[in-house]
């Protein structure tokens, strides 16, 4: 008996180290919303991208969701972040039309709309994406 409990203890042990590991060493996408700021007739969104894979990816980019100060959506679109090498970081900037910033209450990314790279795809990305925020307002998934 007590030779099957220590057989079952290694094991949950070999397992949950393997998990560690796995989890550790899986690749991410970061997505950070930087900074909003008011150009002309637009609210200017600045995003600094990550791509944390060992494979460039072609293509990337993701549906969002822009509220409006009543709660509403305002925009739904994809911005278009293109190619990312292998560990690139980007900074891109995209203006939100006819959007003034205070009227904007809550940024929420709605999903992985293209992802392309070597035995990469939508789902890879989508499972490795993470984001962050360093504005007021709400932002990520």
């Amino acid at each position: 008996m007590r030779s099957i409990l220590s057989a079952t203890m290694f094991f949950t042990l070999l397992l949950g180290g393997a998990a560690v590991a796995q989890s550790a060493t899986a690749p991410k996408l970061t997505l950070e919303l930087n900074r909003l700021e008011q150009s002309d007739n637009a609210c200017r969104a600045t995003f600094i991208v990550a791509n944390g894979f060992t494979a460039p990816l072609e293509a990337f980019g993701i549906e969002m969701v822009v509220f409006d100060a009543a709660g509403l959506v305002g925009l739904m679109t994809v911005f278009d972040f293109g190619a990312l090498a292998p560990g690139k970081t980007l900074v891109k900037r995209f203006d939100l039309p006819d959007t003034g910033c205070p009227e904007v209450t809550r940024i929420l990314v709605n999903g992985v709309a293209r992802c392309k790279g070597e035995s990469i795809d939508g789902a890879a990305c989508a499972a490795a994406l993470t984001t962050s925020n360093r504005t007021a307002i709400p932002f990520g998934m």
